[in-house]
């Protein structure tokens, strides 16, 4: 069985520790304008061109959805694509039908208070609005969405963060017709609330998805809920038991490996007091690591977590509202360092939504911002040039998410293989904001590596002897 193990390396870390800034902010040149009021920021490659696309919504204005013209440009194609609604706050990109199509859901649930919108994608690449067909237009105060395959069916669900009752839309399609059901009591998630964003993955290593919910609000302290899947789409609020506390006031939240024991843990925003970073034991089990961590931050609203100084731990970049940007960057058994002020980011206030992804097909990871206040910025990642690997598990025609990728190298003397890094596939984490389905892994040398994928459900798929660049790993068992 391979063993899990803390590797630091020494390549691609020049940016991290020197003098040279880590980004540059290429927002001019890049085609995208200032948004006036943008909170969340949506990433996937929509048209199958290995650029992804950026989609932003505008809370008071017109939703816009750029096309990725390489070299960090960008091309507005809103109209052309078929997306004709205003005041989007979050929204999360998925393939709903199974036809290898990626489609898109809008949350509208802010100011002024509108029905979410479900776009399908059709084969020209534009957008049709499929809502009242599908049964998801949302009557409650939505502010972001997540999608999984939460029942083990093979088609995506949908979550919806809330002020309110959150709403999961349990996927009933067939071949022949679209359709939803709101199953959010029956599953029992049918809880009181103002939620406002969700990450969804296998925290207990069970192959189910678990999903994290974060909330509070003005003035009224409520606790983030953590729901454990018990199969067949039905949950437990395993809050109290699991040791998540002491954030009354979270907006966002990202999971992933911070300590490179083989296990997800937690990074939660708080936006009225400091972040908390959580350790999992695997057992779903979380041991509150801020203090001594070297994280210092607070009044934050969004997040994410990815290498982006190219040694296979995950570093956390930090939206703060009433700050600049952060970075904290991962050294190793849960220990990070700050390194904001190298990092060539600017120092505008009020950044809500963040989301990592090589934009610009270089091989490591970019950072663009949403704004409150009319400073989206587009930073590009400036780390050395570097062998990497981009791995991008499917099932059937769509990106299979929640599919856990890890990538392993041989122990010393025949020894059992050493877990280098693991990062799963999410539809929607931070802040109304979210990532392509797809693992970015910088390779420390041109030697060879053993992938390893579990996809939901607990069926693994293993390559050995994998080489830099681009791959597919693709799901074996039957599909429904």
């Amino acid at each position: 069985m391979p063993i899990p193990g803390v590797l630091l390396l020494a390549a691609g870390l020049l940016a991290a520790t020197g003098t040279q800034p880590m980004f540059t902010d290429v927002t001019g040149g890049s085609g995208i304008p200032s948004l006036k009021y943008a909170e969340g920021v949506n990433v996937c490659d929509l048209d199958g061109d290995g650029l992804p696309e950026l989609f932003l919504p505008d809370v008071k204005g017109r939703d816009r959805q750029y096309k990725n013209l390489g070299g960090c440009r960008f091309r507005d194609v809103t109209d052309e694509r078929g997306i004709k609604e205003s005041d989007g706050i979050g929204a999360v990109f998925g393939d709903i039908d199974n036809d290898g199509f990626i489609d898109l859901y809008v949350v509208r649930g802010a100011y002024p208070y509108g029905l979410n919108v479900l776009y399908r994608q059709r084969q020209d690449g534009s957008l049709e609005d499929v809502t009242d067909k599908a049964c998801v237009s949302g009557r409650k105060n939505g502010i972001s969405a997540s999608v999984a395959d939460l029942d083990g069916d093979g088609r995506l669900d949908i979550f919806v963060s809330n002020w309110g009752v959150n709403t999961l839309y349990r996927n009933v399609s067939t071949d022949d017709k679209l359709g939803f059901e709101d199953v959010t009591k029956a599953v029992g998630l049918a809880e009181e609330g103002r939620s406002w964003g969700s990450v969804i993955c296998d925290f207990d290593g069970d192959g189910l998805p678990d999903i994290f919910v974060s909330r509070g609000g003005f003035g009224k302290g409520e606790d983030s809920k953590l729901y454990i899947n018990k199969g067949g789409g039905v949950f437990e609020d395993r809050t109290a038991a699991s040791g998540i506390e002491g954030v009354k006031w979270s907006m966002g939240a990202v999971a992933a490996d911070f300590d490179n024991d083989g296990d997800l843990d937690l990074f939660v925003t708080n936006y009225d007091g400091p972040d908390e970073l959580y350790l999992n034991d695997g057992k779903v089990r979380f041991t509150r690591a801020t203090e001594g961590s070297g994280i210092k931050s607070g009044k934050s609203v969004g997040a994410a977590a990815g290498d982006i100084d190219g040694d296979l731990l995950p570093d956390i970049v930090v939206a703060g509202f009433t700050g600049p940007v952060r970075i904290f960057r991962n050294k190793g058994g849960g220990k990070f360092e700050e390194v904001t002020g190298i990092s060539g980011l600017g120092p505008y206030k009020k950044n809500e939504g963040v989301a990592l992804a090589d934009l610009d097909g270089d091989g490591d990871l970019d950072i663009y911002v949403a704004n409150y206040d009319g400073h989206n910025r587009l930073y590009r990642n400036d780390l050395a040039s570097g062998l990497n690997l981009k791995v991008r598990p499917v099932d059937g025609k769509r990106a299979a998410v929640g599919a856990s990728v890890r990538l392993y190298r041989q122990g010393k003397a025949g020894g059992p293989p050493v877990l280098l890094s693991r990062q799963d596939i999410q539809a929607g984490y931070g802040f109304c904001s979210q990532s392509p389905p797809e693992a970015l892994f910088r390779l420390p040398d041109g030697g060879t590596y053993d992938v390893t994928v579990v996809f939901p459900g607990g069926e693994t798929v293993s390559k050995a002897g994998v080489k830099p660049g681009v791959i597919t790993i693709e799901k074996q068992g039957l599909r429904k």
